[in-house]
């Protein structure tokens, strides 16, 4: 259910959408100030604002071919979305992506950034449906977007899904290969949390197929193995990058949820602690502070 906040913000944030202006610049060295609506086969659909106050804008068509550059006007729109991630602001998510997603291979476009967020809040909402609506979408971020940076995030989106889906093993394998290879601040850490949310889930599986685990020797190896690694990659944005607030708060709550489910309780409570103290603006804390006072 959305909540009033989000609804107002985006419905102001729609209207500074529609009045927002392009600028296109054409091959004929000229440059015209107007709306981009859409793309309809070789032409782009644009409005042109009228020349006389009060009348209402025209609609019309360019071809594509006499276009060389769009700088496309700032969306009020889809930064409110990223503003506020969760079940609240799905619906404007979905119709923000289905209106920019003609532009995803358009240089300057938000449309891959578009998709990365409604596939995102599809996550958070969960549920096999929205799984499989966000998969598809990262699938299309990955094989269409201009911009690499949307295309690696769309990557970790589609293996969070895989994750979310049961395909730990093949996720994991994939993600090992980004951490090894990626040199992009933001991507490593990504990628470093992304393997310790699935080290937690095998340590789920773990447990929950081994009640008796301390009578098994091989099983205390592995829980300790997973619990262990899943630590470390959750507590390298906190230990190396402090700064990347959100992440390391993100790290912090990952490594909690792992002690958590170790049964170690002090653990769990001193990096909550943390995370409350340090991080207190992030949702993370937030959850933390709630369950240290329900444990009070």
């Amino acid at each position: 259910m959305k909540t009033p906040f989000a609804i107002v913000a985006c419905l102001c944030a729609l209207s500074l959408v529609a009045a927002a202006q392009d600028i296109v610049h054409l091959t004929d060295g000229t440059r015209r100030n107007l709306k981009i609506l859409g793309v309809e086969g070789d032409n782009y659909v644009v409005s042109l604002p009228s020349p006389v106050p009060g009348q209402h804008s025209a609609r019309t068509t360019i071809k594509r071919s006499t276009v060389s550059r769009i700088i496309f006007g700032p969306d009020a729109l889809l930064d409110t979305i990223a503003a506020n991630v969760g079940p609240g602001s799905l619906a404007a998510a979905r119709v923000r992506w289905q209106n920019l997603q003609p532009f995803l291979s358009i240089p300057e476009s938000r449309a891959g950034e578009a998709g990365c967020l409604y596939g995102e809040i599809l996550l958070v909402v969960d549920g096999e449906a929205n799984q499989n609506e966000a998969l598809s979408i990262f699938k299309a971020v990955e094989a269409g977007t201009w911009n690499p940076a949307d295309r690696q995030r769309a990557t970790r989106g589609r293996l969070a899904v895989m994750m979310k889906q049961g395909h730990l093993e093949e996720a994991v394998q994939e993600a090992e290969q980004i951490e090894r290879t990626a040199e992009e601040p933001d991507l490593v850490i990504e990628t470093k949390l992304l393997l310790a949310e699935a080290r937690k889930e095998a340590l789920k599986t773990l447990l929950a197929d081994n009640p008796r685990w301390d009578q098994d020797p091989p099983v205390r190896t592995e829980r300790a193995r997973l619990i262990h690694e899943g630590v470390d990659l959750a507590l390298f944005p906190f230990l190396f990058h402090g700064t990347k607030r959100q992440q390391a708060a993100r790290g912090l709550w990952i490594a909690h949820e792992i002690y958590e489910l170790a049964g170690q309780d002090d653990d769990a409570h001193k990096v909550a602690t943390d995370l409350t103290a340090i991080y207190s603006e992030t949702p993370e804390a937030g959850k933390a502070a709630a369950l240290n006072e329900k444990k009070s």
